[in-house]
Parts: structure tokens; sequence; C-alpha cells
């Protein structure tokens, strides 16, 4: 991940002493999914974090993230405590970000079995359109002798002859749009790959912390 994804927000938080023993630092971003055919299939945002222990970046799994998250309240560390925060940015900023692109290449790959289920639902629908177009087609041509016995006039016969000519040949390509159609709709949830934008940092802090970072080390 090069410089220039920026981080665009970046929050403080206390949290209860009870949820952490030291800072937690977590990164947000929002991934986009895009499918054999370059077209964006899935999109959502994604979260990854770590202790800073002594100076130290510590990645949190996915639950621990979850929860630390969950334990913030609504108010804002002291500003002195902002200010030691943003010196040790530099030490963790790369591992952080290294974090959250690991969590997209998890979820991405998490993705796939679900990919793969939506592509055989949208080719399945379409593939009973097409069935039901097949036999609506049929039927009309079922129908053909008694419908041109209705027609008194010659011009009017061949106008339908021309119809029902029109609807044979578009009876004749169902099959192969079928199977070209499920094709494309099956290569689109095929392989997907995925982009990730980097869009807030938030810092949650216990209690403790406060003090304890008054001129000390994390």
């Amino acid at each position: 991940m090069g410089d220039g994804r920026k981080i665009n927000r970046v929050s403080s938080h206390l949290v209860p002493d009870s949820a952490l023993q030291s800072p937690v630092v977590i990164a947000h971003g929002r991934i986009v999914v895009l499918g054999g055919d370059n077209q964006r299939i899935h999109e959502e945002v994604i979260m990854a974090g770590g202790m800073l222990r002594e100076g130290r970046f510590v990645r949190m799994n996915v639950g621990e993230t979850r929860a630390a998250y969950s334990a913030a309240t609504g108010r804002s560390a002291p500003g002195f405590v902002e200010d030691r925060l943003a010196e040790l940015w530099p030490r963790h900023r790369d591992q952080l970000l290294a974090a959250l692109e690991a969590r997209m290449n998890e979820r991405t790959k998490n993705l796939e079995s679900i990919l793969k289920e939506r592509a055989e639902t949208e080719a399945a629908k379409l593939t009973a359109v097409l069935k039901e177009l097949e036999r609506s087609i049929r039927k009309e041509l079922d129908d053909e002798g008694a419908i041109q016995l209705a027609f008194d006039f010659a011009e009017e016969r061949e106008q339908r002859e021309r119809d029902l000519s029109a609807l044979r040949r578009r009876l004749e390509q169902i099959p192969g749009e079928i199977e070209e159609e499920t094709e494309h709709l099956r290569a689109r949830y095929r392989s997907p790959s995925a982009r990730l934008f980097p869009a807030a940092v938030t810092y949650l802090v216990p209690q403790r912390a406060v003090t304890e970072l008054r001129g000390s080390r994390l």
C-alpha cells in the first residue's frame, strides 16, 4: 500500500478500563470487489486494528477488533493524549495499513463461495425467464394453423408468416443465448479481485492510559 492511500479522518475515544488493557488503533476502509469482467459485484466497509504496547503494534483478530470498537464511549481522549498518539503514528502506520490490507484479502477469499452461489442464483433466474419465453413462443407457433385460418386477406397472411418466421428464428436462438448469458454471469463472479480505500483511523484509549500517557511511552 503506497503513500497515495490517504486517511481522511482520525478520531479518538475513551473506553472503560474493563474493556482494554492498552490503547488500540483501528483502521477503517472500504473495499470494492470486482468480478472477472471488471464490474463491481460487492462493496463493504472493513476494519482492522492492533494494540499499542510499549510503542509496538500488536495486531488483533477480527473478533478482538470488533469488541474493542464496540466498547468506545462518546468521549474523545484529552488533547495531550491525542498529541502523544500523533507522535507515535509514523511508527505503526505501515503495520496498521498492512493489517487492513490483510483483512481485505481474508474477506475477499471468504466471499468467493457467497459470490459463486449468487452467480448460480442469477443464472437460474435468467434461465427461467428465457425458458418461459421459449414456452410462450412454442405455444404461439403450435397455434399457427388456427391463427392463419382467421386471415382473409393475402397481405395479412404474408405479414403473419413474417411474424412467425421471426418467432422461429428467436426460438432457435434461445438455447445458445441461455448458454452464453449464464456463462457470462458465472465469469463475472469468478476470480474476484478487491480494491481497498482506507478511510479513517480510530484510537481507543482506556481511562487508565490517560494518566499513564502523560509524559510516558505507550
